[in-house]
């Protein structure tokens, strides 16, 4: 029997699973913090690199001792931020898939609930899968999975002075930005499917004109669905294109600040999180469009094709 899966979650950010399938297819008991000198960071800008929300500065994947991390570059090469995610690595004395939630809120952070930019203040909305913290000159958000004893994921440290420079919420939105956190995503999605042994979900180029459509479409015609208003579902959308498949499914969401909110709002999400670790998935393709208010629309399609 075919099975469908949908689920929606209604929130500032905006999420619905979706999943087909073809028959046949087959912890520390304390946390010490250290302190740290900040010290100005110049970095290699030879890495892979990636266009960023924050306007003159770049995403670069490096490699330090086995780990990797996203840095956050400036025009002159001075690192900004990060985002680390290795499980193991550690951030002032937090260890990566071993500290708790609850062990980060016993330290007692100054935890920040919005962002002033300008003469506008941006209220951080209440979010399981997160929370923000100021920290040596840095907005620190740490991000958490409710599926896994509410352990640290990851860890995004951005400058204080880059974040409340950027343009409004969402930050300074270009179509290299666009392209870049289109890639992003199933990048942070195969980084987690690597932690569960699973295969990494390649590229599939048939399939990013139809979910660039479908968010594209959300965005304009003001909706938020796996059903269009012309009455296709992700399923139809892709028998439209010609594509041919054993298995698939889809996930969006909207309204999220960063592409990393985005993908952990869905990790924390149990029918999101199905889609993305799904083992008999073996592409994915990630579509991106942004609205006339600069909020982004996410539709993320996975896909075994015959």
């Amino acid at each position: 029997m075919f099975r469908k899966l949908f689920i929606l979650l209604i929130g500032i950010g905006l999420y619905t699973a979706w999943n087909y399938e073809v028959p046949n297819v087959s912890a520390p008991t304390s946390v010490q913090v250290k302190s740290t000198e900040v010290v100005e960071e110049r970095v290699a800008t030879d890495a892979p690199k990636f266009a960023s929300q924050y306007a003159g500065h770049d995403w670069y994947l490096l490699e330090k001792n086995g780990d990797r991390t996203l840095e956050l570059v400036d025009e002159d090469g001075a690192k900004k931020g990060q985002y680390q995610f290795e499980s193991g690595s550690t951030f002032e004395g937090l260890v990566l898939d071993q500290t708790t939630r609850q062990q980060v809120e016993n330290i007692g952070f100054d935890e920040v609930k919005s962002y002033d930019k300008g003469l506008k203040r941006y209220l951080i909305p209440d979010d399981p899968s997160f929370s923000v913290y100021a920290m040596n000159g840095n907005y620190v958000t740490m991000f958490f999975d409710q599926h896994d004893e509410d352990k640290l994921k990851a860890v995004l440290s951005i400058e204080r002075n880059v974040e409340e420079s950027s343009d409004g919420y969402y930050g300074d939105v270009s179509e290299e930005s666009i392209v870049s956190n289109e890639a992003l995503m199933r990048m942070l999605m195969n980084w987690d499917r690597q932690k569960f042994g699973l295969s990494a979900l390649a590229d599939y180029e048939p399939l990013l004109p139809v979910v660039r459509a479908h968010s594209e479409n959300m965005a304009v015609n003001n909706f938020f669905s796996h059903t269009d208003p012309e009455g296709r579902d992700p399923f139809e959308r892709m028998n439209e294109a010609g594509l041919a498949y054993s298995l698939a499914g889809e996930n969006l969401a909207m309204g999220q600040m960063s592409v990393f909110h985005a993908h952990w709002g869905l990790m924390n999400s149990l029918g999101h999180r199905e889609n993305i670790l799904k083992r008999d998935f073996t592409h994915a393709s990630v579509g991106l469009v942004y609205n006339e208010d600069n909020s982004p629309f996410y539709t993320i399609n996975f896909i075994t094709p015959r």
